[in-house]
């Protein structure tokens, strides 16, 4: 079957039409050994495309541009990641995703998986280069997390660093407020013994009236 009649036949019919039966038999000729779940990795669904830690390619501290929105998520241009990292810009990946985000949700899944392998096929891919180029972008998408889970790491024990540099001076000059304290209340006990033994010759000649009850 032809690619156009493949995809064709498997959208809705026309208003008042009724939809086609779908067949789960793979597509003649196509690769049958793709299936649902590496379909659902590229789509958002199931267990996605993972890349063991080993493969992990850090991106150097600084060079990821983020921005925060009003909603405080975080966006990331990823295209310049990629770019940077010099993946081919063939983007495989988002060819499929565009291709499947016009299919009729509606569709059996072995439905859409014939329809995804006929139209890679027309355009001249197959699934291996849409797993590559997922895993190349993955490992570059885990390098971004990495560089930044270190550069926050650094930032945070820095900061935490500064932190208890100003809280050892906090603490200082607290003890520092105490002993003022203290100084000022043996001040002012020394002052009141010393005034009241001066106000003692005043009360002897009648200058002053004796303190009440003295």
């Amino acid at each position: 079957m032809g690619f156009g009649k493949a995809v064709k036949s498997l959208f809705w019919q026309s208003e008042g039409g009724e939809a086609p039966e779908a067949s789960d038999a793979p597509v003649e000729g196509e690769d049958e050994e793709f299936t649902a779940d590496e379909l659902a990795a590229f789509i958002g669904e199931g267990t996605p495309h993972t890349v063991p830690a080993d493969e992990i390619d850090p991106v150097e501290v600084g060079t990821i541009e983020i921005s925060t929105s009003d909603v405080g998520a975080v966006a990331i241009d990823f295209q310049a990641q990629y770019d940077a990292a010099g993946i081919p810009d063939t983007d495989e990946v988002e060819q499929l995703e565009n291709f499947l985000e016009r299919l009729d949700p509606q569709l059996p899944q072995a439905s859409k998986i014939a329809a995804a392998q006929a139209f890679l096929g027309a355009i001249g891919k197959d699934k291996q280069a849409v797993l590559d180029d997922a895993a190349r972008k993955i490992k570059r998408v885990h390098g971004v997390l990495q560089s930044k889970q270190e550069e926050t790491g650094q930032t945070l024990t820095s900061e935490q660093a500064s932190i208890d540099e100003l809280q050892a001076k906090i603490d200082a000059h607290r003890e520092r407020i105490e002993t003022f304290k203290g100084e000022l209340e043996g001040v002012k006990k020394a002052c009141l013994v010393e005034e009241s033994r001066l106000q003692a010759a005043r009360v002897f000649f009648g200058e002053v009236n004796p303190p009440a009850g003295g």
